[in-house]
């Protein structure tokens, strides 16, 4: 008698079917586990150990203290305030980002001569390195050599240096500046993608029934771009919460904390107090934070594709 040949399941002509393909990407994800998910898992661990490298002779050092380290944290007024920094700059940055953005895409989008020039030309500070930017906006910013000050002396504003960057009232508005100069083409560049999607004929048609410039952008332009640019924005808005270098390389988070944010909060309890388990807890705290955000943006993303199809 014939013996019976055992069914396989689907699955598993599935998987010796794709077989090829998971051993190539194999190295990819190792690469990913031990970059990327070991030192989250590390971070997390530490985060609940008693690891303040000032207190290393401590008879508890090294040990476990739970969430105590995340409850400090939140004790902080000072973290607090790196919070409310955080709080700020994101959502003033946006908001200027996304004004300034969309007018510049809006310009670029029309039929200019030179306009491919022009578009280069916007892109290029996002193209610096933003070591670069900070140091070119420090320069700018500097009481004896700065544009800034000899425009605001030249107009008799000022009588004398101002320090925009060592003055705890002008350090935020200062920085952010210089954030939104090297950041709005990001955005704009997505928004402008945006734009060319919209069809001339809408536009047209808008014109002969009359209505203006203000009306096509509200009735025709916005209604066409806002899904695409609502996953802009919050892709922009994780890109400004992330953010370090701006800041860091500008103040430092000073003068008086005033620029200080989460993250240079974090860097600062880690690699100059070196108290690396309060550290961590301020850090898994800021990666929350992020992962809400990329969920949002990744629900975005597939609400925009359904959208599309």
């Amino acid at each position: 008698m014939r013996e019976k040949t055992k069914k396989r399941r689907p699955d598993e002509y599935s998987f010796q079917r794709n077989i090829h393909g998971y051993l190539l990407i194999a190295p990819a994800i190792l690469a990913i586990l031990l970059l990327s998910v070991y030192p989250l898992l590390q971070g997390i661990w530490i985060s609940l150990l008693n690891y303040d490298m000032t207190k290393a002779n401590a008879p508890n050092f090294g040990t476990f203290a739970g969430l105590k380290n995340y409850l400090v944290v939140f004790a902080n007024s000072k973290y607090r305030n790196a919070v409310m920094n955080s709080v700020v700059w994101t959502l003033v940055n946006i908001v200027i980002q996304l004004a300034l953005a969309m007018g510049v895409a809006l310009i670029l989008n029309e039929k200019l001569k030179g306009r491919g020039v022009f578009r280069t030309m916007a892109l290029l500070p996002w193209a610096i390195p933003a070591a670069i930017s900070a140091l070119t906006f420090s320069a700018l910013y500097d009481t004896k050599i700065g544009v800034f000050n000899a425009i605001l002396i030249r107009f008799g504003i000022l009588k004398e240096g101002y320090s925009f960057l060592g003055n705890v009232t002008s350090a935020m508005p200062a920085v952010i500046v210089a954030n939104v100069w090297k950041s709005t083409p990001f955005l704009m560049i997505f928004i402008l993608a945006a734009l060319q999607g919209v069809s001339y004929d809408m536009y047209e048609s808008g014109a002969i029934d009359g209505a203006g410039k203000l009306k096509r952008f509200l009735y025709i332009t916005l209604p066409n771009i806002k899904e695409p640019m609502a996953v802009a924005v919050i892709l922009n808005l994780i890109s400004i919460f992330n953010n370090f270098n701006a800041i860091w390389l500008l103040t430092k988070g000073g003068p008086l904390d005033s620029t200080e944010i989460m993250y240079t909060y974090a860097y600062r309890q880690a690699f100059v107090d070196h108290k690396f388990g309060y550290a961590a807890a301020t850090s898994v705290v800021i990666f929350i934070v992020i992962a809400i955000l990329t969920v949002i943006y990744v629900k975005m993303i597939s609400s925009d594709r359904e959208g599309r199809r």
